[in-house]
């Protein structure tokens, strides 16, 4: 018993001296952020991947020590960047020449995006707290202290499961804390790279537009927060970057009245004018110079009353009774002079003070959702789209997808006449032989006649299930007959998969668009099955008036991209006549999550489903 008892209170120190190491790797990532608030954006990952040996110790010792199984979350790293056919190397909708650039945003994404960074960072903060005292409660507790440790370690080190929200108040309101510090560095990294913009136009204009280029990267990402952890929706307004200079008959390349033997003189006085003419470009410098003061007076404030009330809590109820046992200054707390409690050197003043402390702790908290809302949306106000560059947008679209199109259009044409041909047609051809077998037969030898006869009726339902087949894949007969929402679940009880299905009350809408969607659903559902190695699956339906919104998700191993594949490149053709957008989200190791928004109309002319279903899970 005393051994065990030695035992536990020795691991539980060493437990907490690491959690008191951690600090160093704590100032580090602090640090890296005030980077990150400076424009100095590519100190942050690297801080944090450098911490995760150590935590990855800590974790490997609890699980020993404290008898707890603390698996590990962590995404795969991401693969290399690889070269195109044509020597670039893609990143999204982005083109580069240099493979360095796109393997930093890969692994910035795939530190940020991942869940278990957020939980080491709760772990770094939280953890020099935690573990000290529960070291010190193993001195009279022993193995239930370090029992509680190894919980404690597994609570904080366990990510949410993917696509699951914080159901509790505290969990909410805190990541909307975080939320506004997010926006808050954003503006001033914004604001930083404002700097060399105007630098750079005034000296060396010729290097002007990858400038603004790479400045919107930042806006960008502010634009991604406020939508994805906030929900205040913000799309990109920048006009379409010209086309790439194309040669005359003669070589030469022109621009105006003047001719270039070149292409780089025109393309770049051709970006510059995209560039410079672009309002957006405008708007953002003008948010890089107001989002830095809203957000800071909207933050900054909820950040300091926050940590206020935790450092006096800290000293209410840590450093004062530590201060009077050691009969130092500590026990001498001064921190509510302001408000009446000029020293609060006995538990009665600390009691009475205690409330004034979580009053300033919880009460930032609980308008922190608000607060950030407010901070997205007076970013919309600067970065959201105007009108012009939404049409100029839905103009590239159209004239980018209606070549796609036509050629989808007539290779599915060729299809269907190949399959006529080869299937149906032989089928029927082959039935006029035999037909004219059997008038010759059926006087002398009616025996043969029957069997060729009983053939052909076999024939016949092989060419009709044909000729269904063709039909479904040109228009399914379930939607005209049930509606788009039946038929999302027909293909998911179809599907290996466990499928749930989670569809708002929908009405029809124009057949067009219905099958596409449908199709969508078939494509995403059987890449989850071939390539993905799923087991689950979620498809969710929502249509606003305008436009349809569907995302699929699954648990498969992730990696997916349109440079690999077919499929993605012909769900976006498919899309593209709706002037629709494909947005992929596919982590090495997974989940993978496809988000496809497409514009439409309810159907003038709408016809009443045979029958509806009622099953939300497949």
């Amino acid at each position: 018993m005393v051994r065990r008892y030695v035992l536990s209170v020795g691991r539980a120190f060493v437990l907490g001296g690491l959690a008191i190491a951690g600090l160093f790797d704590l100032v580090i990532v602090f640090l890296a952020f005030c980077c990150l608030c400076v424009g100095l954006v590519f100190f942050l990952g690297p801080a944090i991947e450098r911490a995760r040996p150590r935590i990855a110790t800590a974790r490997r010792l609890a699980a020993q020590w404290c008898e707890v199984d603390i698996p590990t979350y962590y995404w795969l790293k991401p693969t290399d960047p690889e070269r195109e056919a044509d020597g670039w190397y893609r990143d999204g909708n982005s083109l580069y020449k240099r493979s360095w650039w796109v393997g930093v945003q890969r692994r910035m994404n795939w530190m940020f995006e991942d869940q278990a960074t957020a939980r080491d960072v709760y772990w770094l903060l939280w953890n020099p707290l935690v573990s000290p005292f529960l070291a010190l409660s193993s001195l009279f507790s022993g193995p239930p202290a370090l029992r509680l440790h190894g919980r404690w370690t597994l609570y904080a080190l366990t990510p949410k499961k993917p696509g699951v929200k914080p159901q509790r108040w505290l969990n909410r309101h805190f990541e909307a804390l975080w939320h506004q510090l997010a926006l808050f560095g954003l503006s001033v990294a914004g604001f930083v790279f404002l700097a060399p913009q105007l630098l750079v136009l005034v000296w060396v204009w010729q290097i002007f537009p990858p400038t603004v280029v790479a400045a919107r990267q930042v806006t960008n990402e502010f634009r991604r927060v406020s939508t994805e952890w906030i929900g205040v929706r913000i799309d990109r307004p920048y006009l379409p970057s010209p086309p790439f200079p194309v040669p005359r008959a003669d070589g030469l390349y022109q621009r105006g009245r003047r001719l270039y033997d070149q292409p780089w003189g025109p393309g770049r006085l051709d970006r510059m004018k995209w560039v410079w003419q672009d309002k957006a470009t405008r708007r953002d410098a003008a948010a890089a110079v107001l989002n830095p003061f809203v957000s800071g007076l909207l933050a900054l404030p909820v950040v300091a009353l926050v940590g206020f009330g935790f450092i006096a809590l800290q000293c209410l109820w840590i450093w004062r009774p530590l201060g009077g046992s050691t009969q130092t200054d500590w026990a001498d707390f001064t921190w509510f002079a302001p408000f009446g409690f000029a020293h609060i050197t006995t538990n009665v003043q600390a009691l009475v003070a205690t409330p004034l402390a979580l009053a300033f702790f919880l009460a930032p908290i609980v308008v922190s959702p608000w607060l950030a809302r407010v901070q997205a949306r007076f970013g919309r106000l600067l970065l959201g789209p105007t009108e012009a560059s939404r049409l100029a947008q839905r103009v590239q679209r159209v004239e980018r997808t209606r070549t796609a199109v036509t050629d989808a259009q007539a290779t599915e044409l060729r299809r269907i006449e190949r399959d006529l041909h080869d299937g149906v047609q032989s089928r029927l051809v082959a039935m006029g032989m035999k037909l004219a077998a059997v008038e010759a037969l059926i006087d002398n030898d009616p025996a043969e006649a029957k069997k060729l006869v009983r053939g052909l009726r076999e024939s016949s339902s092989t060419a009709l299930t044909e000729l269904r087949d063709l039909v479904r894949g040109i228009h399914p007969p379930v939607l005209s007959e049930r509606g788009l929402a039946d038929a999302v679940r027909a293909v998911a009880l179809d599907s290996p998969l466990k499928v749930e299905v989670t569809i708002e009350p929908l009405e029809r809408l124009e057949r067009p668009a219905e099958a596409c969607v449908y199709f969508v659903v078939c494509e995403l559902l059987g890449n989850s099955v071939k390539h993905g190695e799923a087991k689950y699956a979620s498809v969710d339906l929502r249509y606003d008036g305008s436009v349809l919104r569907m995302v699929v998700t699954d648990d498969g191993s992730g990696g997916a991209s349109p440079v690999r594949g077919t499929g993605l490149r012909g769900i976006e053709r498919r899309i593209g006549a709706f002037d629709g957008r494909l947005t992929l989200e596919s982590p090495a190791g997974g989940p993978t999550k496809v988000t496809v928004e497409l514009t439409c109309q309810p159907d003038p002319e709408p016809s009443s489903p045979r029958t509806s279903t009622s099953s939300e899970t497949a």
